[in-house]
């Protein structure tokens, strides 16, 4: 369990609360406590998302106390988070009490979940006391979850005044400034909060956050550290960990931290199976690629509207299948892919690469035209570069990764990519002129480094051989 002598206040409370509860369950007794207590109960389940044990207590509670206004907004709440909205509806329009602020509050967030904005706001304008600073807090963060920061801080800033000093309300514009990308802003109003209390594990996550949008990595790792001393089944700070560890070029540490996050039910497992199979892609290790892929495509198969990572996962899949020698299906699943999402060109990059393997180079050429007709990025071309690289393909992974230069002169890690290029094709006056590009120029201890790399690599995987030489130099 968590370091509970850290906490103070009524984190420790309900930490203590859990305990008791999970121990008269063990032990088949009964457990009694008022309507709020157990309704708090399952809040603090549900924001670690243990929905089972919210669930559970919510609705043990409901059989204590059945006309508890408290526990069956709590209920409808859970419901809603689980993406159970007819359920919820359900809920909140037989609630006993349907004018207290909180009512509304329930009222409004399954409002905007149906996209009515207009009847969400007049329902919150009948609530008579605007600066009640639970009732603004209350409404802050139901605009803060439904993606509307803008409408939550109209809430905060007229009793900015008043409530300056206190702590929830420090903390709900904290983070409704993260919510608008203002990280500069919000870090102070994290550390503040901090010094107020130091073993918040939601404080230090906060904090770690706006760390890892601003891609201080290694500091948002230790904000997410301090995060675990205070609660060591955050799983939230499991996941930003394994997020920045990803981002830093380490994906054994990032695969663990996934995999810890899954075990507290921070992450469902096809995140997990989706994020080992594109690994293994980028490593070249197709047929545990696949494997993995394959398990994740079936979990989002599984759902009544199409997963947004289908495509991805299709194409990818198609990637191994050709790699595995299974052709057919391997262009089965890239039109998969493209069926479900046309406007994206990664299928379309996917299957060129594969028509360029099979050898017919118009095709694939075609099938990278189409993914430029979707997408004139330099992203796109990035993309074609890598697949270039990677097949062999030198004199195009020029074009590409020279068009990226030209539509984004600062695309990342461009100049890093084009001096290792022309380093592996030999061609030094392109190589000193993208070397002297670079943020920080190779120098001759490293180009050392390059030279060992490029003797014991398999070049067969030019891209994975590349990658090797850029993280052997950072």
């Amino acid at each position: 369990m968590s370091n509970k002598n850290l906490l103070s206040g009524r984190d420790k409370e309900l930490q203590e609360l859990a305990e008791q509860y999970e121990a008269a369950m063990a032990e088949n007794k009964p457990f009694y406590q008022d309507a709020d207590e157990l309704a708090d109960l399952a809040d603090w389940y549900g924001t670690k998302k243990r929905y089972d044990k919210a669930f559970e207590i919510a609705e043990y509670g409901l059989k204590l106390h059945p006309d508890s206004t408290e526990l069956m907004i709590e209920y409808a709440y859970l419901h809603l988070d689980n993406g159970k909205k007819a359920k919820a509806r359900e809920i909140i329009e037989n609630l006993p009490d349907t004018y207290s602020p909180e009512a509304k509050v329930v009222r409004a967030h399954l409002l905007l979940s149906e996209g009515k904005l207009d009847d969400a706001e007049q329902l919150l304008d009948t609530i008579e006391d605007k600066a009640d600073l639970a009732n603004v807090v209350d409404v802050s963060y139901m605009y803060l979850d439904m993606g509307y920061p803008d409408k939550a801080l109209a809430w905060l800033d007229p009793v900015k005044e008043e409530y300056s000093d206190e702590e929830a309300y420090i903390a709900v514009v904290a983070d409704c400034l993260y919510g608008k990308g203002m990280t500069e802003e919000a870090i102070p109003l994290y550390n503040r909060l901090i010094d107020m209390n130091p073993y918040s594990a939601p404080y230090w996550f906060g904090l770690a956050r706006c760390h890892f949008e601003e891609m201080n990595f290694n500091q948002a790792i230790d904000a997410c550290d301090y995060a675990l001393v205070g609660d060591d089944e955050f799983a939230d700070a499991y996941v930003m960990k394994g997020h920045c560890f990803y981002q830093l070029g380490n994906e054994d540490a990032a695969l663990e931290y996934y995999q810890k996050a899954e075990e507290l039910h921070g992450l469902a497992p096809e995140f997990i199976y989706t994020y080992i199979g594109l690994c293994k892609v980028s490593k070249g290790e197709w047929k545990e690629g696949y494997e993995n892929l394959e398990k994740a495509i079936l979990e989002n198969e599984t759902d009544e509207i199409a997963s947004p990572i289908l495509p991805s996962l299709y194409a990818n899949a198609g990637l191994c299948l050709s790699k595995m020698g299974k052709k057919r299906k391997a262009h089965q699943y890239c039109k998969k892919a493209h069926k479900l999402s046309p406007e994206e060109p990664e299928s379309l990059l996917i299957e060129g690469r594969i028509y360029i393997e099979e050898g017919d180079y118009d095709k694939g050429i075609k099938q990278w035209a189409k993914a430029l007709n979707c997408s004139p990025t330099a992203d796109t071309w990035n993309e074609i570069g890598m697949h270039s690289m990677e097949i062999g393909y030198l004199d195009y992974a020029k074009i590409a990764f020279e068009r990226v230069c030209e539509l984004e002169p600062d695309f990342d890690g461009i100049n890093e990519k084009l001096t290792v290029l022309y380093m592996t094709l030999h061609d030094k006056e392109n190589f000193i002129k993208y070397n002297q590009k670079c943020p920080r120029p190779f120098d001759l201890k490293e180009l050392e480094k390059m030279q060992m790399l490029m003797e014991s690599e398999d070049r067969e995987d030019l891209a994975a051989y590349m990658q090797n030489i850029i993280k052997a130099l950072q």
